[in-house]
């Protein structure tokens, strides 16, 4: 059930949604192929039979005859963990469960095979349990299971060679070096960097399709395959360093059981190359959360004030906010604190941090400035004034650092212009830039939108349990939620455009990443980064 009302230009709805579970791979039909995954004559060790203890970096073969085998892993908290489960002869699913309620599964790994994979940073010291099925219960075969440490990639007795910045190495795969995750021939190098370097690192061979990938010192990976797709089989990496430490590559292949030359190298990247800048696994949010609900020059709102509160304060439980962050609220949300605030976080952020720009309350339209290409301008409504959108990317214009930014009100759509100012921004808004938003009625929150981000940062949106939130998680996450609230009952509202003229609209959630500005698996906050001890202030 759903009651409406407008007030001046924003609309209240009230609205009663239950959050459905995740749905589980299981409960959906596949029709994509098969990759080979399982060779014959990989039997380096002897099948056993399904089930029992496993360790952490061992190959296990076995034989499954329908059902499930369950195997036990000791691990402890923090420990990261890749996993992989592939076969010739079934439609795999992994599942892996333990301490705390961890839970997490996969059936397709990326890439378009029925294989499985798990990337996962688990939560305790326990007991957990690893399950191989197969999809809809009924497979059966030949499978192979393997995990690797990603912060100790290097098998026991494998020779290592160290890579220099500047330095250019000749190597050869063969039969004989040690096995990759997937089954590929691989050679280890060690690099020795340090935080805020870019370097740029490149695999090449006229012979093979090459496959590169850098394992960070907190354990985290990452991968390159193809400079040019087709054109260009060599691998090509360039990354900013998180952090100092030992780096260690490892020159492989795209396919499996691939021998060949290559060269590996290291060098300083070209300035003008945009760079991998992975969080280092200590990301803060420095927090600007604005509501504002009294307005003494427009209609009073509902709860938009608490939305500001109660968003900052899920960020403070959840070990994520940093102390210099900042809560404005009704009278204190006026422009000049506004732009204070936001020079003052601007200033004490770290690399690996991200900068969270949270407002709810009214939005406005302002048509006829030709300083717009589309010949309108959205605001948000400060306590004192309005904030044009062309004014914040002005007061951004020079921050080079992650920003999130949040807008629950009416038009906030057309703040896409601060996304699109600089790479590794994301934009959510309530509705486009010419529809009003519907604002919650009742406990919930001010804004719907509001309502949604604040589960995500209580955990909602770590859909895969690593104790962080990426990009692409939120956004999954926020238009997930969105949509089961208005698949039965969508929001109708009103649409203006750029002459004020209004018709009947709806709104839509909008997720922005800029294109690929913010990567979909860059993280934008990790839980616990911030010590219980150190509490944010409210100006």
């Amino acid at each position: 059930m759903m009651k409406r009302f407008l007030l001046g230009g924003v609309g209240v709805v009230a609205l009663a949604a239950a959050a459905a579970a995740l749905a589980s791979p299981l409960d959906r039909a596949l029709d994509t192929m098969s990759g080979t995954t399982v060779s014959k004559q990989e039997g380096r060790k002897p099948a056993r039979a399904g089930g029992g203890t496993l360790r952490l970096g061992e190959l296990v073969t076995s034989q499954l005859g329908g059902g499930t085998h369950t195997y036990t892993l000791q691990a402890s908290e923090g420990q990261r963990l890749r996993m992989t489960l592939s076969s010739d002869d079934f439609d795999t699913v992994l599942r892996i469960t333990g301490p705390n309620g961890f839970a997490v599964e996969n059936d397709d790994e990326p890439g378009g095979t029925l294989n499985s994979r798990i990337d996962a940073r688990l939560p305790a010291t326990g007991t957990y349990q690893v399950t191989v099925a197969s999809y809809g219960g009924n497979g059966s075969g030949a499978y192979r299971l393997n995990s690797i440490d990603p912060a100790n990639p290097v098998p026991a007795g494998a020779e290592v060679r160290q890579l220099a910045l500047g330095a250019s190495l000749t190597g050869m795969l063969t039969p004989g070096d040690p096995q990759s995750i997937s089954g590929q021939n691989i050679d280890y190098y060690r690099f020795t960097g340090h935080a805020g370097e870019r370097v740029t690192f490149d695999l090449g061979s006229d012979q093979i399709d090459t496959l590169l990938t850098l394992f960070l010192p907190d354990g985290s990976m990452e991968e390159h395959d193809d400079i040019q797709g087709l054109d260009n089989t060599n691998s090509r990496l360039s990354i900013t360093l998180p952090a100092d430490g030992t780096y260690t590559l490892g020159a492989s292949s795209f396919g499996r059981g691939v021998s060949g030359p290559y060269t590996i190298a290291a060098s300083v990247a070209d300035p003008n190359v945009r760079t991998i800048r992975p969080a280092s696994g200590n990301a803060r949010v420095f927090a600007l959360s604005v509501g504002v609900s009294e307005y003494e020059r427009i209609n009073t709102l509902t709860r938009t004030d608490e939305d500001a509160l109660r968003v900052n304060h899920a960020l403070a439980e959840n070990g994520m906010l940093a102390p210099q962050s900042v809560t404005l609220v009704d009278g204190q949300a006026t422009r000049a604190n506004f732009q204070s605030a936001l020079t003052n976080l601007t200033h004490a952020m770290g690399p690996d941090d991200t900068l969270l720009i949270f407002f709810s309350g009214h939005g406005d339209k302002v048509e006829g400035l030709t300083t717009e290409r589309d010949g309108s301008a959205e605001t948000i409504e400060l306590f004192d004034a309005a904030l044009y959108d062309y004014e914040l990317a002005d007061m951004l214009s020079d921050f080079d650092g992650r920003l999130l930014l949040v807008i629950d009100a009416c038009f906030s759509g057309g703040f896409d212009n601060v996304i699109d100012q600089h790479d590794e921004r994301m934009g959510v808004f309530s509705s486009d830039a010419d529809t009003l938003s519907l604002v919650a009625q009742g406990d919930k929150a001010g804004g719907y939108i509001s309502y949604i981000f604040r589960q995500a940062l209580e955990g909602a949106a770590d859909l895969d349990q690593d104790r962080a939130i990426g990009a692409g998680e939120l956004g999954e996450y926020m238009r997930r939620e969105f949509y089961r609230t208005v698949l039965e009952t969508p929001l109708a509202t009103d649409a203006e455009d750029f002459r004020d003229h209004q018709v009947q609209g709806w709104q839509h959630i909008i997720v922005d990443r800029g294109g690929d500005g913010m990567p979909f698996q860059q993280v934008l906050m990790n839980y616990n980064s911030v010590s219980p001890r150190q509490v944010a202030r409210a100006n």
